[in-house]
């Protein structure tokens, strides 16, 4: 089963599943469509874990290792966002 993970928690996720979960954790959400950004999240490892980036995220020219948490799915494996 999936994880999602911060330095201090973490929450089981369903592979193929959204992000959304991370809220719990404390990532912010505004627009859940990847117009916002506010759900811009560094991912510290498992990157390979989640989905090719969308175009939103494309078009927000953001860095390699940061995603928008309500465009990401998690597939497999742990992802570690760096939330504290």
């Amino acid at each position: 089963m999936p994880t999602i993970k911060t330095r201090s928690q973490q929450k089981n996720a369903f592979a193929g599943g959204s992000m959304e979960g991370s809220a719990e954790l404390g990532v912010l959400f505004g627009c859940l469509s990847g117009v916002c950004g506010k759900c811009a999240t560094t991912v510290l490892s498992g990157l390979n874990n989640l989905s090719a980036p969308t175009e939103e995220e494309k078009a927000m020219k953001l860095d390699a290792n940061r995603r928008l948490m309500c465009q990401a799915k998690i597939n497999k494996g742990t992802v570690k966002l760096d939330l504290d």
